[in-house]
């Protein structure tokens, strides 16, 4: 459904569904601000030019639009993004950041893969950030044994050194659907990408938990 017509300088009049409603460098709500430019690109495109009305933002960026004809020989117009995009990053707890920097920037560099587009390579990292999550949070509590845990299959370094239940179950779920992202046949077919996402934040967070119990428990001895 056609949402608008307007005139674009030596363009004419052309039909959009809809303007930006967002800002993709600030991701602020927004109502953008016309230039008066545009243009016709590659592949029946329409590209244009915009400012965010943010005064902490006050940035121009390019709506992109893809042309489709409809049953009448019209072309309407598509937002299908806006560039350039700044990425935000998920924020990670101080208590996560001490347990494992390299998780944090691991799964930091696959969510830049994934809202880059790279929908095939992110999955990979998530689970190398999962790994990595798992193998400091228990290496922290057995020292001795960092040598052979850095060694182990994750499933068995969660099924011999994870003793907090939560963690334990929603860990080793987790490398299940990890391990579909690095495998050529995929054994939970119903699962996603969201879906392993959902169960490494569900692990990050009873990692916390576990975490804030046994400090507790330390600053707070019985007796």
């Amino acid at each position: 459904m056609v949402d608008m017509q307007v005139s674009l300088p030596n363009i004419g009049n052309v039909n959009l569904d809809t303007l930006p409603d967002q800002c993709p460098l600030c991701h602020n709500n927004i109502h953008p601000v016309e230039t008066g430019s545009a243009h016709y690109a590659s592949g029946n495109r329409l590209e244009r030019v915009f400012i965010c009305p943010r005064h902490q933002c006050n940035r121009y960026f390019i709506a992109r639009y893809q042309g489709i004809t409809n049953a009448v020989a019209q072309v309407n117009y598509q937002l299908i993004e806006s560039v350039p995009l700044t990425i935000v990053k998920s924020e990670q707890s101080d208590i996560i950041k001490g347990v494992s920097t390299d998780f944090v920037a691991i799964f930091g560099e696959a969510e830049v893969a994934e809202k880059s587009g790279l929908k095939l390579v992110c999955g990979p990292g998530y689970r190398r950030a999962l790994e990595f999550l798992i193998k400091d949070y228990v290496i922290r509590s057995h020292p001795n044994d960092a040598d052979a845990i850095k060694k182990l299959f994750l499933g068995k370094c969660i099924s011999e050194y994870v003793t907090d239940e939560q963690v334990k179950k929603v860990a080793a779920r987790a490398v299940w659907l990890g391990n579909d992202e690095t495998h050529y046949v995929r054994k939970w077919e119903g699962k996603d990408l969201a879906d392993l996402k959902v169960l490494i934040k569900l692990t990050a967070h009873w990692i916390e938990m576990d975490e804030l119990t046994q400090k507790a428990m330390k600053d707070m001895p019985e007796g």
